[in-house]
């Protein structure tokens, strides 16, 4: 019994270490700021193109489960037109500004991530389905479960004048540890699925060669068709690829190896926007859920150990 106290008390303070929000709060920022800047205006369909995706002959060729509710109720006739299109992004937009500043924060980050969740499936509605917000996403409806306005915002700011300085709480750290294990997740997904359906010989350095090859001249990217061509660097990257996946996990408990594995996961992402094409960088931005900004430095947080109770790993 005192030994499964124990694991129930470690697994709490994983979880729900005291904290005074100021992590999370800046996290809010960093990732709201990133997704309003420059992620919206330039890696995801502009309002431009989503109505040119209205008027698209074909319609919805796979509509995700979001649009395909919002068809039926309360009708594609009144949600899939340039007005409410229209009003709707730009009532994102402000939703997003809302929850960067603070103000009413639960309700204005759950405006966001339902915003951007509909135009993120509105988008992969008609017939290409990629990955990269999913995460985001679920981290801004995040935002909305939990004292994301507590430090850093205009209800912060209102409730030290109503109430004094804040304390701490416990709940203000699950969602970054929650981001954490999705980020290993789903790396380790993509390394299992690579070697489930590839097996060893996905690092033969030739499939790497053939898919870089494929996009560097759809995208016209001169620095893959280069790296392309020289196949022992894409058997040392094809075997590095798939050893960052599929221990990307150790970051998210073991603090000394976090600095390698967020560098070298930044560069990762960096390589294949280069390279292929691919943007992944809103996985970058999301690295900010492993620093520690209240332990007094901008350092990777560490591991969970009883003399540190009180701070987050």
């Amino acid at each position: 019994m005192k030994s499964a106290a124990r694991w129930i008390e470690a697994w709490n303070q994983w979880w729900f270490p005291q904290s005074t929000g100021l992590r999370l709060a800046v996290c809010r920022i960093v990732v709201v700021a990133a997704q309003l800047f420059v992620f919206m205006p330039f890696f995801q369909p502009s309002l431009a193109e989503h109505l040119v995706l209205l008027r698209g002959p074909t319609g919805f060729v796979e509509p995700q489960w979001m649009i395909a509710l919002l068809a039926a109720i309360p009708g594609a006739g009144f949600v899939f037109t340039p007005i409410f299109m229209t009003i709707a992004y730009f009532a994102t937009i402000g939703a997003g500004a809302s929850t960067l500043v603070g103000f009413r924060t639960r309700v204005s980050a759950a405006l966001f991530a339902l915003g951007t969740w509909f135009f993120v499936s509105h988008a992969y509605s008609y017939g290409e389905e990629h990955h990269a917000e999913a995460i985001l996403a679920i981290f801004l409806l995040l935002l909305a479960l939990s004292p994301s306005g507590r430090r850093l915002s205009l209800d912060a700011v209102r409730r030290r004048r109503d109430a004094g300085a804040p304390g701490t709480v416990g709940t203000a750290v699950w969602p970054l540890k929650l981001v954490q294990l999705l980020l290993a997740w789903s790396y380790l997904s993509n390394g299992v699925a690579k070697l489930a359906f590839g097996g060893l010989e996905w690092m033969n350095g030739y499939t790497l060669q053939t898919y870089m090859l494929q996009d560097a001249l759809k995208w016209d990217l001169p620095l893959g068709v280069w790296l392309a061509q020289h196949h022992a660097l894409c058997v040392w990257l094809s075997v590095a690829t798939i050893v960052f996946e599929m221990t990307f996990v150790l970051a998210v408990f073991v603090r000394r190896v976090r600095p390698a594995y967020l560098a070298g996961g930044a560069m990762l992402h960096l390589g294949i926007y280069l390279t292929m094409g691919a943007i992944f960088f809103q996985h970058i931005v999301l690295y900010a859920c492993f620093f520690d900004v209240e332990r007094g430095a901008a350092q990777p947080s560490g591991r969970y150990s009883p003399s540190s109770a009180g701070h987050s790993p």
